[in-house]
């Protein structure tokens, strides 16, 4: 009974080259999706810290190394054969208002912005989403992503809630974050 339902998964992973007919018309032609695979580690790192999320070559490989998994998409965008931007989104049931898919993080190098590459992203998110058979495509933003709160709407997408959001350590040490905000 799963087997189908893995398998259609898996078709979310290959490279979508043919979606680039319905791309805007400023976009590099070369631009393509594909899944992030570990070699990709340090340029994502670069790009998280653009984010504001600073990583260890490392710890980047160690997080893409589950990428296997069904409930997760882990794409960037090659431009030139080097990734300009990623998208992370999982999907999740969360009982009080359905299955969902939930974009985790985005990011476009600020050297290729403008060019639709974001849009290309969310776009995959979106075809996955309605493949898998998700009730709505969410996104969390920061609220000093003042860029963001632009683009979401322009993309669509409605502010639903406001919201504060906590962190703990398992084990109950506060986390990083945490730590360094109080300094």
């Amino acid at each position: 009974m799963l087997a189908p339902f893995l398998g259609k998964l898996r078709l979310a992973w290959q490279p979508v080259d043919e979606r680039m007919v319905r791309t805007p018309t400023n976009i590099n032609r070369e631009t393509r999706i594909r899944p992030m695979v570990e070699g990709d580690a340090e340029v994502v790192a670069e790009l998280a810290t653009e984010l504001g999320y600073p990583n260890e070559i490392e710890a980047i490989h160690r997080r893409i190394r589950p990428i296997g998994q069904t409930d997760l998409l882990l794409v960037v965008a090659d431009a030139s054969d080097k990734p300009v931007g990623f998208i992370q989104a999982h999907r999740v049931c969360i009982i009080e208002v359905g299955f969902r898919v939930e974009i985790l993080g985005l990011v476009v190098s600020s050297s290729a912005r403008r060019k639709g590459i974001a849009r290309m992203l969310i776009g995959e998110v979106e075809l996955w989403a309605q493949k898998i058979g998700a009730e709505v495509v969410s996104v969390r933003s920061n609220t000093k992503r003042a860029e963001a709160h632009l683009f979401y709407p322009a993309m669509g997408y409605k502010q639903i809630k406001t919201q504060a959001v906590y962190e703990k350590r398992p084990g109950g040490r506060e986390s990083k974050k945490l730590e360094e905000s109080e300094k």
